[in-house]
C-alpha cells in the first residue's frame, strides 16, 4: 500500500489521506509521466498581408521575409528563449527569416524544462521545401534533439491560393515527422 498526504484546498486546516494499492499507484505515476501528443491541422484567416497591416512600423522589412517568428503560443509580444537563435539559424541557411517585433519591443519568455519549445512560424509557400529541411537540421543538429525530447511549435503555412493553414505539434520529436509532411503537402497542393 501506498499513502500520499494532500492538503484541502477547500479547508486549509484538512488533510486528506490517499491509500491505493501499489498496481494503481504505479498506474497512475505512468500515466502523469506519458507524454500526450497533440497534432493538428486546420485553416487559418491570418494572411501574411494581415501581419504587415498589423505592424505598420515592421511593413517594409517583413514584405521582404520568407519566414516570419511570430509571438510564442499565448501571447501577443513574447518570444521563447533561444528564438534569436532559430532566426540566426535560418538566415544563416538562406531563409530570409525575421521576427515578429521591433528591436525595442523584443521580449523573451524564459520556460524553464526540458521541453524544447520553438514558437509559432509563419512560412511563405515556396520555401517550405527548404524549410522543413533547414528547421529539422536545426532541432536534430544544432539543439541536439533526441527522439523522446518533447517539443511544442507551430507552423502558420501560407498556400499557393493565398489562404493559410496552420499545423500545430506538440509531442516526441520522434514524431515530428508528422508535422513537417503535413506542411510539405501544402507545397504540393495546386
Amino acid at each position: 500500500m501506498h499513502f500520499k498526504i494532500f492538503n484541502n484546498k477547500n479547508a486549509p486546516n484538512e488533510l486528506v489521506i490517499l491509500v491505493v494499492s501499489r498496481t494503481i499507484f504505479e498506474e497512475m505515476n505512468m500515466d502523469i509521466l506519458e507524454i500526450k501528443e497533440k497534432f493538428s491541422v486546420q485553416d487559418e484567416n491570418i494572411t501574411f498581408n494581415d501581419l504587415i497591416e498589423r505592424k505598420p512600423d515592421l511593413s517594409e522589412e517583413l514584405k521582404e521575409r520568407n519566414v516570419v517568428i511570430l509571438p510564442s503560443h499565448g501571447t501577443k509580444d513574447a518570444f521563447y528563449s533561444g528564438s534569436l537563435d532559430t532566426l540566426d539559424f535560418l538566415n544563416d541557411n538562406k531563409l530570409n527569416a525575421d521576427i515578429y517585433s521591433t528591436d525595442d519591443n523584443y521580449k523573451e519568455l524564459g520556460l524553464h524544462s526540458a521541453d524544447i519549445w520553438l514558437g509559432t512560424f509563419f512560412i511563405k509557400n515556396f520555401v517550405i521545401p527548404i524549410f522543413c529541411s533547414v528547421i529539422a537540421a536545426y532541432i536534430y543538429d544544432k539543439l541536439k534533439a533526441k527522439s523522446d525530447d518533447k517539443i511544442s511549435l507551430k507552423f502558420i503555412v501560407e498556400k499557393k491560393d493565398g489562404n493559410t493553414a496552420s499545423v500545430n505539434f506538440d509531442g516526441k520529436v520522434e514524431n515530428l515527422s508528422k508535422a513537417l509532411d503535413a506542411v510539405k503537402r501544402f507545397n504540393d497542393e495546386n
